[in-house]
């Protein structure tokens, strides 16, 4: 009995140890589907593969933060009857009108492309096929994040976790299926997509039986979907910043390095991101803590406080777990790539594992600043990130080959590094209590 108390209340209630299998399992699964992948498609086929997926991250452009915006409805009614899944019914209306435009729009362009430039290619396929597969990547994802959002709504943090680690081993388990059965990259991106609308349908059932029904049910109502887009603007411009860093740069890389550079860029940048992924998981508790400590301090500077205790932690695990996959990467890229294909590209891999780790030491800043109030300063240092480190991709492109990529993967993670000393700036001056995400 003691045991079971001590589990529950260090395990089953920890949302740090939820979110490291929440936010973990995505990126674990990916790697070691990775070299299935890469045997299945080959070199080629994984550029084309990882090329749909960086197109997949256009539609942020219409991105309302699905996620966040479902987080913040469900939550702000959840003490309401019924009002948690009305919350849950007002975010999933205003995701669907953004999900259909970008749908309406992916489409006329495909039309357009095969109408004028047919002949386009990238590796063996049409490039105007790759855009309805980056399509219905999107979507899938899409959703499946509006149910997560839901459950975390709810704070149902074990239910999040164990059917994000679910969806993404079985969208995974699909795309490595299919990949072995048909080869294409177009067929394994569509069985991912497959997967993840699978997994954002179970999420879905999972909330909705929390609030005794069977479906979540869209709700219409303008005015409460007026006020969570004014809600979700910075998660939009958030949504559009990173696409410097999770689309623009492989079709940079695509284009001027050919389908090869692609596949080890997407290599080593999946192996980086297991650091950025943990720190995520762990420090991402500091936006409603620093948020509880700013509105209803303790004691004078409590939020402060915990903002540089946060942030040194991060920084210590942030740079042991980079020397840690340093030490580790000789044997990880011939495991990846295989022996034969890992010649010559051991100094970009081990500089992209450097530029995540480098990345990775703002997440407790990046999550304190949302919790201050200061979404702007996190778009904007995400945006001016990307700038740079696509500026330097294309003018280094020559020069530096392929190491171009990861030099300018190293220059986002300084600019956002600037977050740091953002946070315990701000930790320092006394903020007015009723500030807001929403409105600053």
């Amino acid at each position: 009995m003691a045991l079971m108390r001590l589990i529950r209340r260090h395990v089953v209630g920890n949302a740090s140890f939820w979110g490291l299998i929440e936010y973990g399992s995505g990126p674990l699964v990916a790697l070691a589907a990775l070299p299935v992948l890469l045997r299945q498609l080959d070199t080629t086929g994984f550029g084309q593969y990882a090329m749909i997926l960086a197109v997949a991250g256009f539609g942020n452009l219409a991105n309302l933060g699905a996620a966040v915006t479902a987080t913040k409805l469900v939550a702000e009614k959840a003490h309401e009857p019924g009002g948690a899944y009305r919350g849950a019914g007002v975010a999933s209306a205003l995701i669907f009108c953004a999900l259909g435009a970008v749908a309406l729009v992916t489409l006329v362009v495909t039309a357009m492309l095969a109408g004028i430039w047919p002949d386009a290619h990238f590796g063996n396929a049409p490039l105007y096929t790759l855009l309805p597969a980056a399509l219905a990547v999107y979507l899938a994802q899409q959703t499946d994040q509006l149910y997560a959002g839901a459950l975390k709504g709810r704070e149902r943090f074990p239910a999040i976790a164990l059917s994000e680690c679910g969806g993404r081993l079985g969208a995974m388990a699909l795309a490595c299926l299919a990949a072995w059965l048909t080869h294409s990259a177009l067929w394994t991106a569509a069985a991912q997509g497959t997967g993840l609308l699978l997994s954002a349908g179970v999420k879905m059932l999972v909330f909705a039986r929390g609030e005794h029904h069977y479906w979540v049910k869209p709700i219409p109502d303008r005015a409460a979907m007026a006020a969570a887009f004014q809600f979700s603007r910075w998660s939009w411009l958030h949504g559009v910043s990173t696409l410097a860093f999770g689309s623009l740069d492989r079709v940079v890389v695509g284009s001027l390095m050919g389908p090869t550079a692609l596949a080890l860029y997407a290599v080593g940048v999946q192996v980086g991101q297991i650091t950025h992924t943990a720190s995520v998981a762990v420090f991402q508790k500091a936006m409603p803590r620093v948020n509880r400590l700013r509105v209803s301090p303790p004691y004078p500077g409590a939020a402060g406080e915990e903002i540089r205790r946060l942030t040194r932690w991060n920084l210590v695990l942030s740079a042991g777990a980079t020397l840690l996959l340093l030490a580790l990467s000789q044997p990880l890229l011939a495991l990846m790539l295989g022996a034969a294909n890992a010649a010559g590209h051991q100094l970009t891999f081990d500089l992209l594992i450097l530029a995540s780790g480098v990345l990775s030491m703002n997440a407790a800043a990046h999550f304190s600043l949302l919790g201050l109030g200061n979404g702007r300063a996190v778009a904007l240092l995400n945006g001016l990130g990307g700038v740079a480190m696509l500026v330097l991709m294309v003018v280094l492109a020559g020069p530096a080959g392929q190491n171009a990529a990861a030099i300018g993967r190293m220059a986002y993670a300084a600019v956002t590094l600037a977050a740091i000393g953002l946070a315990l700036r701000e930790s320092r001056e006394p903020l007015p209590p009723t500030a807001s995400i929403a409105t600053r």
